[in-house]
């Protein structure tokens, strides 16, 4: 129990490093601010596929679509919203964000042509991005995430494969091998390794016990045979504690090229002593 308990402290330490060392992203809204000869649901896709395409290639949170322009004033944005210090306000207010990405779609011949403007509301800075132009046959999340580092040159870069969720349109997903040992999968690693060798102690403790009351003529004591029970109650839950730390561990690994924050911000184990043993719980997010 007490490599239990020790293990569980481990965890716990880790963990709240690793909250002091993490730095939140950046939230950003994809607004559609105008759209000629464009249908709304059309605009609130690209908008969508904008925020899914720099959420797969750079750490932000960005989101779009139909969860920003549900949020907005009925009939849409005031004229010169950009120009106007109180409409941002009021925008980013709205959508509980840190940065604005105001699109303006427009229909020319068979191509659209998305022109943007970027806000960070914390220095109030606006400034024009690259315009990308959409063919008739262009996948959006591709072309947009081709020019995501262009809409965003301060936002880090992620790895070469990425699972996300973001834009309101469900996960993006990006081809590639991307899974890796993240913190917690190390750490579960490390308990369930800890578990399993206090565990063995206990159980071979039990058996050791058991053979030696076995070929005594009277048998043990009372306290030796509560005591052996006692030791085999605890190896059978350092057991079950290291299996599932296993199977987190692997469900880790396979889901390491998502969010790795949401996995570790979840995932937890739990050592309460009770009478004549203890109880583990183990918790996590998959």
């Amino acid at each position: 129990m007490r490599l239990l308990a020790a293990a569980a402290l481990l965890l716990v330490t880790a963990r709240a490093a690793h909250a002091q060392d993490e730095v939140p992203a950046p939230r950003i809204a994809v607004v559609i601010e105008l759209a000629v000869n464009v249908e709304p649901a059309r605009a609130d896709e690209l908008g969508a596929a904008l925020a899914d395409a720099l959420n797969r290639e750079l750490k932000v949170d960005a989101f779009g679509g139909t969860d920003v322009s549900r949020t907005l004033p009925e009939g849409g944005l005031p004229d010169e919203c950009l120009a106007r210090a109180e409409c941002i306000n009021d925008v980013a207010g709205r959508l509980d964000a840190e940065q604005l990405l105001f699109l303006v779609v427009v229909q020319v011949g068979s191509d659209v042509q998305v022109d943007c403007s970027w806000v960070d509301l914390t220095t109030g800075v606006v400034s024009a991005r690259p315009r990308v132009v959409l063919g008739s046959d262009a996948r959006a999340v591709s072309v947009f995430a081709d020019a995501a580092s262009r809409y965003l040159p301060d936002a880090e870069a992620r790895g070469p494969s990425t699972i996300v969720v973001g834009g309101g349109g469900g996960p993006s997903v990006s081809a590639g091998e991307g899974r890796h040992m993240t913190q917690p999968a190390w750490v579960f690693t490390g308990v369930g390794g800890a578990a399993l060798l206090g565990g063995g102690i206990l159980a071979v403790s039990a058996r050791a016990t058991y053979e030696r009351c076995d070929d005594l003529a009277g048998g043990c004591s009372d306290a030796t045979l509560d005591s052996m029970a006692r030791r085999a109650l605890i190896a059978d839950v350092a057991f079950v504690a290291a299996l599932g730390c296993a199977i987190t561990t692997v469900v880790l690994y396979l889901r390491s090229n998502s969010h790795e924050d949401a996995a570790d911000e979840h995932a937890g184990v739990r050592v309460t002593p009770i009478d004549r043993g203890a109880l583990v719980g183990l918790s996590g997010r998959f």
